[in-house]
């Protein structure tokens, strides 16, 4: 018998080879916009480090969205990474000028995601999860110190 394949029904590949280029211009985007989140947040809120940490789960949420429309391999660890990673990072960039803030946002998040995503890029997913909480953790203890 036979095999009818119709092209509109076929699913397309998600570990399609990415350029590092797209994902930094991706994270780059998504460290502007929690600037601009967290300090919309911050009006209603009165406090910066719940503005910033309600504006980090929303560029996390969006950032999952925008990778699955790009066929980045494993979004969601990508995001919930760069989202623990940064954790705090109003309260971190307080007292700076705002065109620090969003330099520093900008260059932070688009590392993270460019990191997290060439460490999440690997074939297996138990070694490339491990790899991503080694990473998560030597971070937050640099941050703490």
């Amino acid at each position: 018998m036979a095999k009818i394949i119709d092209s509109n029904i076929e699913s397309l590949p998600v570990n399609r080879p990415n350029s590092v280029w797209k994902t930094a211009l991706i994270g780059l985007m998504l460290g502007i916009l929690y600037c601009c989140l967290t300090a919309l947040i911050m009006y209603f809120t009165k406090s910066i480090d719940i503005a910033g940490n309600i504006a980090t789960i929303l560029i996390a949420t969006i950032g999952i969205v925008i990778m699955l429309k790009m066929f980045i391999a494993r979004p969601l660890l990508v995001a919930l990474a760069s989202a623990v990673a940064l954790w705090g990072l109003a309260s971190m960039t307080n007292g700076l000028v705002w065109y620090e803030i969003i330099a520093w946002s900008a260059l932070l998040y688009s590392l993270s995601y460019t990191v997290f995503s060439w460490v999440a890029s690997y074939k297996k997913a138990v070694p490339a999860v491990v790899a991503v909480i080694i990473v998560v953790a030597i971070i937050r203890v640099v941050i703490i110190l």
